[in-house]
């Protein structure tokens, strides 16, 4: 639909928005030479903006909606299980490291594991924690490039090569990340938070204008009698979600996804900058989660009543087919702006997580491996001149990988979130067993990661449980080991009195109360 001239400006215009607020926080940085490139406290709508845009990443616009066509109304729900589960993990997991964070000023996430396992074998597990943070990031960030890039070719109907799209938005990406740095992540974060929950609702109301005459009603009336309700019934239209699938991707969305990821954690337990901020985005994370979720699945709903039998790669986009099947007849100008905002979006919530990632890696190879390993001391100059190098490094072979990229964007993206799951018992237990002990920590996490490879290579079930079984290896070395290697007196009592103190703090709502 948008011809060759169009797409290259929106590209061009896209990177210059990205580029300017890169270079102009760098600027501010300059006269603060104390700042950091790897992390800043944030108000709360920043914070809550920038853990939503990095949580969402191309699923927004791309797998969201063909999930919900190919999984229908009970694809949704198991979606929704995350709702209520983020609110026990904020109250017994992020909020309690917050806590500890807020005095003690952790920057990667293998800090707090580090904080609470102190003593011999804390750099072996510093270098396990940073090991599987890293693996974890090609993936994501080459699944993002090739999502964007897919989108490019599909909304120029071809137009313009893969290749330079995956390059132009790739090469601009590392030097926005590495040019202005987290707190320029997170306010492009915000803006681009708003602008893609703005398009994916402006797109879920044009659609059902056009095709059900503005009926939301109508348009879940006439879906439902489609096929005698199939969509809304087990297993769903596509029958391709098994009782399997349906326990390891919620277990993998609530675990992985939502806390264990680098950029993610980073954002839950580290970045708010006061009180009111950590409480409000443990508040409005929630809400604002379902409501993009909710155009998601209005886009996925409607798509299944006016387009049936779309396969799985063309089912991601869906949101294009509209646009093109609705719009267009309609008002041919209004379908190519709408295009363009589409695209715009899946720029915005694609980069925005990929640069997250990028500045999680910078820190864990600065402050993990140099400075936490090796025992390199680095001036603060060395220190981000290192994190800008491993941004080029790291991003640039993203970038490589995205031309060639290995298999399914979703895919990619689940790997991403399997392989951190066995970090999850480890921070669990750290948190709640004053008995576990880092030899422990060391056994699960190692644990952990065979029980991943046997997961993927040999069970070959690895896109159907992601990291289940090795969470169950890790949780099972963690008890295990701990029990006989635990000694009285070992416990890390300062490290669970000032988390109940900051805990204390936090839930107090009026400050004149306490």
């Amino acid at each position: 639909m948008l011809s060759f001239a169009e797409l290259w400006v929106t590209i061009v215009l896209y990177i210059f928005f990205i580029l300017g607020i890169g270079g102009f926080i760098n600027h501010q940085r300059s006269k603060n030479p104390g700042a950091s490139l790897f992390a800043s406290k944030l108000p709360w709508f920043q914070a809550v903006m920038t853990y939503i845009a990095s949580l969402m990443s191309v699923w927004v616009f791309f797998a969201g909606p063909a999930g919900y066509y190919k999984g229908g109304f009970t694809y949704w729900i198991s979606e929704m299980i995350w709702l209520p589960v983020f609110a026990l993990s904020a109250h017994f997991i992020t909020n309690r490291i917050w806590a500890l964070s807020r005095k003690r000023q952790y920057i990667t996430p293998a800090d707090s594991f580090c904080d609470r396992f102190q003593g011999p074998g804390s750099k072996v597990l510093r270098g396990l924690v940073g090991l599987v943070m890293l693996i974890s990031a090609f993936p994501y960030i080459t699944s993002v490039i090739a999502a964007i890039a897919h989108g490019g070719i599909r909304v120029s109907d071809g137009s313009i090569s893969y290749a330079s799209i995956s390059l132009t938005l790739g090469i601009s990406m590392v030097l926005f990340t590495a040019i202005g740095g987290f707190k320029s992540v997170a306010l492009t974060d915000t803006i681009q938070g708003v602008l893609f929950f703005c398009v994916l609702w402006l797109i879920s109301l044009v659609v059902v204008f056009y095709m059900y005459d503005g009926s939301y009603f109508k348009a879940f009336k006439e879906v439902y009698n489609t096929d005698d309700g199939v969509f809304f019934s087990y297993p769903g239209p596509n029958k391709w979600e098994s009782y399997g699938y349906r326990f390891g991707y919620p277990f993998a969305l609530i675990i992985g996804y939502s806390v264990m990821l680098p950029h993610i954690f980073v954002r839950a337990c580290y970045a708010s900058r006061d009180l009111k901020a950590q409480r409000k985005l443990t508040t409005w994370t929630p809400v604002v989660r379902f409501l993009v979720w909710g155009a998601c699945f209005v886009i996925g709903l409607v798509c299944f009543g006016a387009l049936p039998g779309l396969d799985g790669k063309s089912a991601e986009y869906v949101i294009p087919y509209l646009i093109e099947g609705a719009v267009f007849p309609n008002n041919p100008i209004f379908a190519h702006v709408l295009m363009i905002l589409f695209f715009c979006g899946a720029c915005g919530v694609g980069i925005s997580t990929a640069d997250s990632y990028l500045l999680s890696a910078a820190s864990i190879v600065a402050d993990d491996f140099i400075i936490g390993i090796f025992g390199v001391k680095l001036t603060h100059k060395t220190r981000t001149l290192v994190g800008r190098i491993t941004i080029f490094v790291i991003g640039l072979a993203g970038v490589i990988m995205a031309i060639n990229p290995p298999g399914l964007i979703v895919d990619l993206i689940m790997f991403s979130i399997g392989i951190t799951m066995p970090l999850w018992p480890v921070l669990v237990m750290g948190i709640w067993w004053k008995k576990a002990t880092t030899p422990a920590a060391v056994a699960a996490i190692i644990a952990g990661m065979i029980g991943i490879w046997i997961q993927y290579m040999v069970l070959k079930n690895g896109g159907t449980y992601y990291g289940a079984l090795g969470m169950l290896f890790s949780f099972i070395a963690m008890i295990f080991v701990s029990l006989i290697t635990y000694k009285p007196g070992q416990e890390n009592k300062k490290y669970h009195a000032d988390m109940v103190a900051g805990l204390n703090e936090l839930y107090i709502v009026d400050p004149a109360a306490k």
